[in-house]
C-alpha cells in the first residue's frame, strides 16, 4: 500500500472529524462534490482524506469505516458500519413482520392495505443482504386469530375512524341495536382497539355523556360533524385518558359492577395453564392444602368471566359471588341435558 506523503495538521484531523460525524447523519451517504463544498477543499485533498479514513479508521470489525460507492462525478462515501448495522436490524424488521400478521383479520380494509403499504416501503429500502436473510418470512411467521370478524364491507367506516382519531374531530355515528334498532351518537373516538378478533372504538359519547365503546360491525354510518363554516368539529383529547383503564384483559372491554370473583382450580395443569397467562390484573393465587388453588380477581361485570368459566369445563369451580356460581351451574346442567344419553 503507498504511503501519504503528508502527515495530517491539526486543521486536517478538524476536517476528517467534521466528515466522519456527517457520515452518520446521511446513511445512504455523502457525495464526494457536497463534502468539497461543505469543507471547501479540493478533490484531490478528499480524496487524502478518504485514504486515511480508510486506513487509519477501522470499525468494530477491523474493517474500514467508510467505502466508496457510485463511479466519476456520482461518487458518494458512506459508512460501512451503518450498513453493517442495518444487517444487524434485520431482527427488528422481522419483528415488525410478525406484528402485521396479527392484523390479518382486517384483510380488505384500509388498515390492512395501509399495513401492507407500510410493509412495501421497508421491505424495497433493505439491502439485498437483508432480503434475501429475510427470505421465507410469511411461512417463519406466523400468527392465527381468534375467530376473526369480518371487515371487508367496512373500509369506508374505518377510514373516517381513522382520520377522526389522529385529527381528534367528533363523529356523528348510527349505531346498530342488538335487536337491530339505530342509535345515532355525537361521538369522540380516543382509542381503536382491537379485541379478539374484532375491533372497537373508544371515546366519548354524547348521547350517553360517558366513555363506551362502539362494536366497528355495528356502525352503519359514520361522518364528521362540521362546524357551519364546513370545517370538522375537532376536541380536545383528555389528558389524563388511558385505554389500559377501560379494558379488563381476558374478559376485555364489556363493561358492569365491580365485583370481586373467588374462582377454585381443581388440577395442576389447569393451575400451570392459568398461572402463564394474565386473565385479569388484579389476579391472585393462594395454594390450599389440598393440592386446590383458589383464584381472586375483581372485575367490572361477568358476562365474559362467565363464558371463560365454561370454557374450563369441570376444572374450575365458581365460590364466590353465588349469583355467578348460580349461572355456570345452571349452563352446566342445561348442557349436561342437551348431551344426556335417551
Amino acid at each position: 500500500m503507498k504511503k501519504l506523503n503528508r502527515k495530517p495538521t491539526y486543521g486536517a484531523a478538524i476536517r476528517l472529524a467534521r466528515i466522519a460525524a456527517g457520515l452518520f447523519s446521511k446513511p445512504y451517504g455523502w457525495s464526494f462534490k457536497s463534502i468539497a463544498e461543505s469543507l471547501e477543499i479540493s478533490e484531490r485533498t478528499l480524496a487524502r482524506y478518504v485514504a486515511v479514513l480508510r486506513s487509519e479508521l477501522p470499525d468494530w470489525h477491523g474493517g474500514p469505516l467508510v467505502e466508496v460507492v457510485g463511479t466519476g462525478g456520482d461518487r458518494k462515501l458512506r459508512l460501512v458500519s451503518s450498513m453493517k448495522a442495518a444487517e444487524a436490524s434485520s431482527y427488528q424488521v422481522a419483528l415488525l413482520y410478525f406484528s402485521l400478521t396479527v392484523l390479518k383479520f382486517l384483510e380488505g380494509t384500509v388498515l390492512k392495505e395501509g399495513v401492507e403499504g407500510l410493509w412495501d416501503k421497508v421491505y424495497e429500502n433493505l439491502s439485498l443482504t437483508q432480503q434475501t436473510r429475510l427470505a421465507g418470512l410469511e411461512r417463519k411467521f406466523y400468527a392465527v386469530p381468534y375467530a376473526p370478524k369480518d371487515y371487508t364491507d367496512f373500509s369506508e367506516q374505518l377510514d373516517v375512524i381513522l382520520r377522526a382519531l389522529l385529527d381528534q374531530t367528533r363523529l356523528k355515528v348510527d349505531y346498530a341495536g342488538l335487536t337491530g334498532e339505530g342509535h345515532p351518537h355525537d361521538f369522540d373516538p380516543y382509542s381503536l382497539i382491537a379485541y379478539r378478533g374484532g375491533l372497537y372504538l373508544l371515546g366519548h359519547s354524547h348521547r350517553r355523556r360517558a366513555i363506551t365503546y362502539l362494536a366497528v360491525e355495528r356502525i352503519r354510518s359514520v361522518d364528521f360533524i362540521r362546524e357551519a363554516d364546513g370545517t370538522p368539529v375537532r376536541f380536545a383529547f383528555p389528558r389524563n385518558f388511558d385505554p389500559a383503564a377501560h379494558t379488563e384483559g381476558t374478559f376485555g372491554i364489556v363493561d358492569g359492577p365491580e365485583t370481586r370473583v373467588e374462582l377454585k382450580i381443581l388440577s395442576e395443569q389447569t393451575e400451570a395453564y392459568v398461572r402463564s397467562r394474565t386473565i385479569h390484573r388484579s389476579q391472585r393465587f393462594a395454594r390450599n392444602r389440598d393440592g386446590t388453588t383458589v383464584m381472586t380477581m375483581t372485575v367490572k361485570g361477568t358476562t365474559e368471566l362467565a363464558n371463560w368459566i365454561m370454557s374450563m369445563g369441570p376444572w374450575i369451580e365458581v365460590l364466590k359471588p353465588a349469583a355467578l356460581r348460580k349461572e355456570v351451574a345452571q349452563r352446566h346442567a342445561k348442557a349436561a341435558r342437551l348431551y344426556r344419553a335417551a
